[in-house]
């Protein structure tokens, strides 16, 4: 449909898209690139987030991830260890309290091993 102002075409709209079929709503989740909460770049390559659902899957697989650097003192669920592992992702895990005190000799130690990773 066009819109016209005048003789000047003002707006061009496509017709509007079929609306997806409704299906397995496992099928619809596995097809979606829904990032986890809190997900951003930081560097080149480098991104942060919160922790990961199996929602967030098809997205973090999409980004082509080579490690994961998990800062929680609690095991990582296996789950998400099945995914990491049939993607090739390797999973370093520094266990932090979660505490909100600064502890900056313990966020330069962390600092220097995340550095050997990447």
């Amino acid at each position: 449909m066009k819109i016209a102002n005048g003789d000047r075409e003002v707006c061009v709209a496509s017709p509007a898209a079929k609306a997806p079929s409704v299906g397995d709503e496992k099928e619809r989740e596995a097809d979606a690139f829904v990032p986890p909460l809190n997900f951003a770049m930081v560097d080149n390559g480098v991104f942060r987030s919160g922790f990961p659902h199996s929602a967030n899957f098809s997205f973090l697989k999409s980004l082509g991830l080579r490690s994961v650097i998990y800062l929680c003192p609690e095991p990582y669920p296996e789950e998400n260890e099945e995914f990491l592992k049939a993607n090739g992702i390797r999973l370093f895990q520094f266990g932090m309290d979660g505490s909100q005190k600064n502890d900056y000799a313990e966020d330069l130690n962390l600092w220097d091993k995340s550095r050997r990773i990447y």
